[in-house]
């Protein structure tokens, strides 16, 4: 199974490759006679919040992650280096590939550190409206996250474990002269309930135009238990990177502040810090996010 799905995740950025060089597959929304607007994508919550726009990309990413030190662990921090790939099939359907990476993990207490892959995820995504005029548009979308990660610790499968979880999700778009929004609705049912927790996520992204190039960026995030797993009783949530299967879970919010800078018309690169804002952090207090994305 997982040399299956790392051999489609291969074959996905081996097009986006393709279209780089050959200008082959589909321009996506921004096709000509699509949108003409700027294309300012989310940078927080990077595995949930999707854009609504459909487009040929390859993007990578890294992100330093702070846990509190009050949480059962005692504080430490998370790395993880991960890359994306979308690839329009049509001006309203693309192919998407959005989890994947190597995460670095180290705990002050209870945890050993641990080191591995995340889970990969694939899916689609089709623009049910779109009013490029208005710059406006609606997406709905749904990917499937194998669980080929092979992270634990202390006997704790933190990704890899179960049978993987499906996430379906809205999202939408629209901008009015230098200001942009965008949203983001979406549910991560797990296929083995007692294994994984299902959860509901949302995200809003608001951009302003200071410039031609630059773009300040301010987001919020939230993810709220459907069904905890019940595999592990420590009342830890993973958030997003990962699912420990806990108990006795609530609602984590975020909310974020940074920028994007066009350095060409396909190629940007963006950064954003994020803070836990409710009183419940579980393995999230900060977050410094890094994106550098090619467009084709």
């Amino acid at each position: 199974m997982k040399k299956c799905v790392s051999g489609v995740l291969f074959v996905l950025f081996l097009g986006v490759g393709v279209q780089a060089w050959a200008g082959f597959f589909d321009k996506g929304s921004f096709q000509e006679g699509g949108f003409k607007g700027r294309y300012v994508p989310p940078i927080s919550n990077i595995i949930y919040n999707e854009t609504p726009y459909i487009t040929t990309e390859a993007s990578l990413w890294y992100l330093y992650q702070t846990i509190p030190e009050k949480s059962i662990t005692s504080g430490g921090h998370i790395n993880l280096g991960a890359a994306q790939a979308r690839l329009a099939l049509t001006d309203r359907l693309g192919l998407i590939a959005t989890k994947d990476g190597y995460a670095d993990a180290h705990f002050g207490n209870v945890l050993a550190d641990t080191h591995g892959l995340v889970n990969i995820a694939l899916g689609l995504k089709y623009a049910i409206w779109q009013k490029p005029e208005d710059d406006a548009i609606v997406t709905i979308g749904g990917r499937y996250e194998f669980p080929t990660g092979d992270i634990g610790t202390s006997g704790v499968s933190l990704q890899g474990h179960g049978k993987g979880l499906t996430d379906l999700f809205i999202s939408g778009a629209r901008s009015w002269g230098k200001l942009g929004v965008e949203a983001n609705l979406g549910t991560n049912i797990a296929s083995s309930q007692k294994d994984n927790t299902s959860q509901f996520h949302y995200s809003l992204h608001v951009d302003y135009a200071l410039t031609e190039k630059f773009f300040p960026i301010v987001e919020i995030n939230g993810i709220t238990p459907i069904k905890e797993g019940n595999r592990v009783a420590l009342n830890l949530d993973g958030h997003d990177i990962l699912n420990i299967g806990s108990s006795g879970l609530g609602t984590t919010a975020t909310v974020a502040g940074g920028f994007r800078y066009m350095i060409t018309k396909n190629i940007q690169v963006g950064t954003a810090w994020e803070q836990t804002i409710t009183s419940r952090k579980d393995l999230f207090d900060q977050r410094v996010t890094v994106n550098l994305l090619f467009r084709f």
